[in-house]
């Protein structure tokens, strides 16, 4: 008699393509090697997509504190990334300063980590939009504050 063969479900689909549930160790080992690869891409906004994507595969496997930790360290490190650009001289009449930094992305992320919280029953947690805002005006604030009138 042939031995019968296990398989374990890793993860489990719609038809359409979304994510049903997924094993808990498979999505550790995958933001394991993704947080890796973040932190290392070279390009801002490719990191921030890629956060992005990374977060939403953690919320529809059921795993909403881990998006959070996703987005929150991907929205430190585009700041801090993006603060290279406040003593980097650049002139104004061929490019912008909101041009080179990754504003628009960092406050979406923001804006996700918020409806999270939101969605966990947490809105006094939900202020990363408005911080990441607030980072970027004051990173703008640091670049031409001496040349303002």
């Amino acid at each position: 008699m042939a031995k019968k063969k296990r398989f374990v479900k890793v993860c489990s689909c719609t038809p359409k393509g979304d994510i049903r549930t997924m094993d808990t160790r498979v999505l550790n080992l995958l933001v394991e090697e993704q947080q890796k690869a973040i932190a290392n891409e070279p390009n801002t906004r490719k990191m921030a997509q890629r956060a992005l994507e990374l977060g939403e595969v953690c919320m529809a496997a059921g795993c909403p504190m881990m998006a959070i930790q996703v987005w929150k360290s991907a929205a430190m490190r585009l700041e801090a990334m993006d603060y290279y650009w406040v003593s980097e001289p650049i002139n104004p009449q061929f490019v912008r300063f909101d041009d080179l930094v990754s504003a628009k992305e960092a406050v979406t992320l923001g804006r996700r980590i918020d409806k999270v919280w939101h969605l966990l029953g947490h809105p006094e947690m939900a202020v990363w939009a408005r911080k990441m805002k607030h980072a970027y005006e004051d990173m703008w604030y640091d670049k031409y504050y001496e040349s303002l009138p």
